[in-house]
Parts: C-alpha cells; sequence; structure tokens
C-alpha cells in the first residue's frame, strides 16, 4: 500500500515566462529557484517556492490558455495568505494590473479549514485562490 504524505509541487505551463515571473515573484513575492540555471540552458524551467513546495513553469510558446481552460481538468489552486489582509490586498492586485475575479473575499472551506478567500488569474488564465488561513 502507498502512503502520501505532503504535496510536493505542481507544474504549470506558462506562455512567457518574464510575465509569469512579473506575477508569482513581483506581485505574489515567491522566491524563484533555479532561474540561473534556466537562463545558463541547464534545466527546461523555473521554480516558485511556496512553503514547502514547489511550483514549477515551464515555458511553453505554444501554450493556448484559452484552450487549456476549455477542455482542461485543472480548475484552480489555492495559497495561503495572513488573516485579516484580504481587504487591503485587492485594490493593491487591481493597481499591478491582476484580474481579480472576486472584489469580496467569500468563505470557504480548505486544508486549513475554514477562512475567507478570493480568486484572481495568472497572466496565462490560471486562477490563483487567495485564502486566509482559518483562525
Amino acid at each position: 500500500m502507498i502512503t502520501i504524505t505532503a504535496l510536493d509541487h505542481f507544474v504549470l505551463r506558462v506562455r512567457d515566462l518574464e510575465t509569469s515571473l512579473g506575477f508569482y515573484r513581483d506581485v505574489l513575492g515567491l522566491p524563484i529557484e533555479f532561474l540561473d540555471e534556466y537562463r545558463a540552458g541547464q534545466r527546461p524551467f523555473v521554480s516558485a517556492r511556496i512553503g514547502r513546495q514547489l511550483l514549477d513553469l515551464v515555458p511553453d510558446s505554444t501554450y493556448e490558455p484559452q484552450q487549456g481552460q476549455r477542455t482542461g481538468g485543472f480548475l484552480h489552486f489555492c495559497v495561503g495568505v495572513p488573516s485579516g489582509s484580504l481587504v487591503q490586498v485587492i485594490p493593491w492586485l487591481k493597481e499591478r494590473g491582476v484580474a481579480v475575479i472576486e472584489d469580496q473575499p467569500t468563505p470557504r472551506m480548505g486544508a486549513t479549514g475554514m477562512g475567507l478567500s478570493i480568486y484572481i488569474a495568472d497572466p496565462d488564465g490560471y486562477v490563483v485562490e487567495l485564502k486566509e488561513h482559518a483562525s
């Protein structure tokens, strides 16, 4: 029998790596790993660190986000943010051109229990849920 102990990483195809880095690194503040190795041609993708997990960003100039949204099974992924931060974060995100799907935080269940959350979209149309940690 297999025992799953944690989520290690997940992978997204991105049309333009620099645009995606602008979102994940510069807007969401995620540390980027292996960028030098990618630029040196030693690695085919870069990774964004989310706690102990990684989000791998694989450049694919042929990726069509609209087609992926229509035919793919991926809906969204969720990352935790500090409690009480969403109300201030929404206008900040909008000022930076981020597509904010919901203007008001909504209570939702997640791995840490109930918490307020919003949905935003990355440059390739992937939906990211920002969820306040449960109190």
